[in-house]
Order: C-alpha cells, then structure tokens, then sequence
C-alpha cells in the first residue's frame, strides 16, 4: 500500500522543512508527493525537487482551502495523507495508523506536540489544570472538537466531491473531517501516531485581523454558537492567570488573552 501525500507550502523553509521532508519519506510508503505551493520564493520548492516522486501545483494567490481543495482533487490513491510543512513525524507513524483502518474509518489524525516554547507552556498549563498528560489533553480536545490534518491519513473515497469553501483559510481542516463524517466514517484522534509540531507564537507575529477574521469564520459556519461564546468570555480571565501562574511565561498568557479577546470580537462582528 503506497500513498500520495499532500504537501501545503509557502515560503515553508523554516522551522523544520528539511526535518519534515526526511521524516515523510522515512515513516511512509510514498506514491507522489503532491505539494500544493503558494508562490514559494525562499527556495522551498528548490529544497523539494530535490527528493523524489514530487509533484508541484502552483496555487499563489490562494489560501489553505482553495490548497487543500487542489491537493485532494491531485489524489490518485485509496488513501492519502496531509501533513503541514512545520511537523516532524514520529517513527513508525504509517505502520502505526495502518493498524487502526477500519472499513468504517474515514481519517486518523495523529495528536500535534507543539514544541516552541510559548506553544508549548499554553498546553503545559491546561495539562496541570485537567490532570492529564500533554497528548491526553490535545486528543481529548476539551471545549472544542476539531478535526485537525497536521498528520492525518485519510481515505480518498468520501473527499472526491467535496467543495471547500474558498474563504476558510482557516478551519478548512476542520470542513473536511466534518464532511468525512457526514459520509458516515469516523475521525480518529490519536496519540500514537502522533508528530512533532514546530508552530511559532510570540507577540511580535500576531496580526489582530487575523484572529478577528477567525471568529467571523467561526460564527458564520457555526464552529462556536453562543454557548462557545459565552464559555471563551468567562474562562478568558482565569485561563490567562492560570497559564501564568504555572509558567510565569507573560507572553504565552498574553497570546492566550488576545486569541480569545480578538476571536470574541471577529465573532461578534458577523452580520
């Protein structure tokens, strides 16, 4: 069983391209490596063209969904997978997501380990305040249920006549293991596979359009209803004081703070 792989770029040279590439053809049986890039000009796709069996779709000017959509429609075998440009897999991860096909399966996501350090601390924190362990916690995904691709193996079938709707360039991930779903198949959350997740957060990279924009996606396609609004507006406060007090880390806590103030506010924006 060999499977075409599904590659997002842009300018995805740093953190870790190199680490991800080698890690994708070292734990999966590649068909083609379809890399879907938005107008790459750091030498990404240099960097790619150097492994084998690659295929390129130029998608500038594009967003993650109108991306992903290009990538699935690229996608010649049963299954394939998407990882992001900024994960490291761990070893074995094929071998360990094949075990878990079912003939009702439809996804398996392997659980992101955010290792940059505001990332990181954010997760630490809630890990205190549950009692669970780090990948508990990602799987478990308490007070949001998102279906995430970071490293995901999914099966082709169900996703052929999917339409992704071109203003999600966020939560695109999300449309798509719902529609999975919705086809009858389940989404399975996992911690082993599982990959390494090198996402930067610090405050000189937040863009507050960015965050609003993300909460006027949320309330359009309903991925928070008021109850999600409500819950975000009273927890704000003390998971900020929390994720300090147990990391004494501001900028995480500040990051914390702005996603839901900023996402409150996108949210309450939509008409």
């Amino acid at each position: 069983m060999t499977v075409d792989v599904v590659l997002l770029t842009k300018n995805s040279l740093k953190p870790c391209l190199k680490e991800c590439l080698e890690s994708i053809y070292r734990n999966v049986p590649v068909n083609r490596l379809i890399v879907v890039d938005g107008g790459s000009t750091d030498g990404t796709l240099e960097l790619i063209r150097q492994y084998p069996n690659v295929e390129v779709i130029d998608d500038s000017g594009g967003n993650r969904a109108t991306a992903r959509q290009k990538g699935i429609m690229a996608v010649e075998t049963e299954w394939f997978m998407f990882v992001d440009s900024d994960v490291i897999l761990c070893e074995g991860w094929f071998e360990k997501a094949v075990k878990l096909i079912k003939d009702d399966v439809g996804a398996i996501w392997g659980v992101a380990i955010p290792v940059e350090k505001h990332s990181f601390n954010i997760v630490y924190a809630m890990s205190k305040f549950y009692r669970m362990s780090i990948p508990d916690l990602l799987v478990k995904q308490i007070h949001s249920q998102r279906c995430m691709t970071h490293d995901t193996l999914l099966r082709t079938k169900p996703l052929k006549d999917i339409k992704i709707p071109t203003d999600l360039h966020i939560w695109e991930d999300d449309y798509i293991g719902k529609w999975i779903i919705k086809k009858g198949y389940r989404f399975l959350k996992t911690k082993n596979p599982y990959c390494i997740h090198h996402v930067a957060k610090n405050l000189r990279g937040i863009n507050p359009n960015e965050y609003i924009l993300n909460g006027y996606i949320m309330h359009k396609y309903k991925i928070w209803k008021l109850r999600q609004l409500l819950l975000r507006f009273f927890l704000v406060i003390p998971k900020s004081t929390w994720i300090y007090l147990h990391t004494r880390d501001f900028t995480a806590t500040k990051i914390q703070f702005l996603n839901y103030i900023l996402t409150m506010k996108g949210w309450l924006l939509y008409r």
